[in-house]
């Protein structure tokens, strides 16, 4: 199953601007309330700050996969969201990871309810 993602800058821009910050260990996020569309849409960055593309690649991959095992995600709707990856995500195992996303989706769910 394929995530639907930003593609724009301008779009990024928007929801770091207009949107909430959630910090953690792992990510700055930011989230956005959209009622003009129907499902989420996720935004991923990774900087050349954490690594080559293989490390940048690997990461996307390993986000993409525990926002797709996350439960909380099927009770979100409307919302666009930004993951700004930090460094020390490689160090993290992929548990821990899953758990901050669910932190995060659970606080976007909790605030745009």
């Amino acid at each position: 199953m394929r995530l639907p993602t930003l593609n724009k800058s301008s779009e990024f821009q928007k929801v770091k601007k207009t949107g909430k910050f959630y910090p953690s260990k792992s990510f700055n996020g930011y989230f956005l309330h959209d009622s003009e569309i129907s499902e989420n849409i996720y935004g991923i960055v990774v900087s050349k700050r954490v690594g080559n593309a293989v490390k940048r690649n690997h990461t996307k991959r390993r986000v993409r996969e525990a926002i797709r095992n996350s439960l909380v995600v099927k009770s979100t709707k409307k919302l666009k969201l930004v993951l700004i990856m930090k460094k020390n995500v490689l160090d993290l195992a992929f548990i821990d990871l899953k758990s901050d996303i669910d932190k995060f989706l659970t606080k976007a769910n909790e605030i745009y309810k």
